[in-house]
């Protein structure tokens, strides 16, 4: 659960995950609704109609577009009988008559602002941690997904996401970190992988084909996180996955001090991983320029009244 959330404030839970072991803890009873279903919007749409409760309509049309993108406009492989049922019921309260065109629109708006999130904010934008602890592997693994209508405008900076890849599984003290970026047309994805331990796991998990020097991997029509990653990243693991001994030393920024901060010249108030040597040296040659400037404009100064 996110650090910023009081755990003591949380009186329910409803979701359409599996819980983890780090999802909540609670020193008293509360409201658990928990279902396979493909959107935890099915499950609200659902608990309003049990207690013959019609949802306002901007409530109902919000709940249809949640769970649209939840399901890849009921595509997906967590797709269930349910999800498809009060799509249906919802778009007839929301008064939406082509289900199909708001689910274009929807994708498109999604993807268009992707592309103006920094590497920071696709990492971290939807990623999740999930904890293991078997003989061979103790840990936890981020797993972030980008879902997109054009999967080549991600793609193209792979050389700014996989640095912070690095840098994110350091903060986080993660043993291994994965982006897949989701082609939601399509339905077809690929794996970034930031090292040698990305690489060895999902070779054991997903057997893609690599390419990129090694840097993505192909996962053909796995689509979701719930069902086609994380199930068989756990399998694997509880097999008897460990880190082989002999991998070679992968990317590190162990050396390299940074930090986040609001990007003051993205205008869509992005936040970015700065450099603290590069902005130091940076600052020095401000410094030094603005004194050079200064000490010209004495000299003017001086000149213009020897005159």
């Amino acid at each position: 659960m996110n650090p910023s959330i009081d755990s003591d404030q949380v009186v329910g839970v409803i979701d359409h995950h599996a819980l983890q072991s780090k999802t909540i803890v609670t020193d008293k009873p509360i409201y658990i609704d928990i279902r396979p279903w493909g959107s935890m919007s099915t499950i609200i749409a659902h608990t309003f109609l049990t207690h013959k409760r019609r949802p306002p309509v901007a409530v109902a049309g919000m709940l249809l577009c949640a769970i649209l993108s939840d399901t890849l406009n009921l595509l997906g492989p967590t797709t269930t009988d349910w999800d498809r049922l009060m799509v249906a019921v919802l778009a007839d309260i929301a008064g939406v008559d082509d289900i199909q065109l708001l689910a274009s629109q929807q994708f498109k708006a999604k993807s268009k602002d992707l592309a103006h999130l920094s590497a920071v904010g696709l990492v971290n934008g939807d990623q999740k941690s999930f904890s293991y602890n078997t003989e061979g592997f103790k840990g936890d693994i981020g797993f972030a997904v980008v879902e997109t209508t054009d999967d080549d405008v991600i793609m193209d900076r792979i050389d700014e996401i996989l640095p912070e890849l690095v840098a994110c599984k350091k903060e986080k003290k993660l043993q291994a970190i994965f982006l897949a970026i989701v082609n939601i047309v399509k339905l077809q994805s690929c794996l970034l992988l930031c090292g040698p331990t990305e690489t060895s796991l999902a070779n054991a998990a997903f057997g893609g084909e690599i390419s990129k020097n090694g840097t993505v991997m192909d996962l053909g029509k796995r689509v979701s996180r719930k069902k086609d990653y994380i199930p068989v990243l756990t399998r694997v693991i509880k097999e008897g996955w460990t880190k082989p001994k002999d991998l070679p030393r992968g990317p590190s920024v162990a050396d390299i001090s940074s930090h986040l901060e609001v990007d003051p010249e993205d205008p869509y108030g992005n936040v970015k991983r700065v450099n603290d040597e590069e902005k130091s040296a940076a600052q020095e040659k401000d410094m030094a320029t603005e004194s050079i400037v200064e000490e010209k404009k004495d000299e003017e100064d001086y000149n213009l009244v020897i005159a």
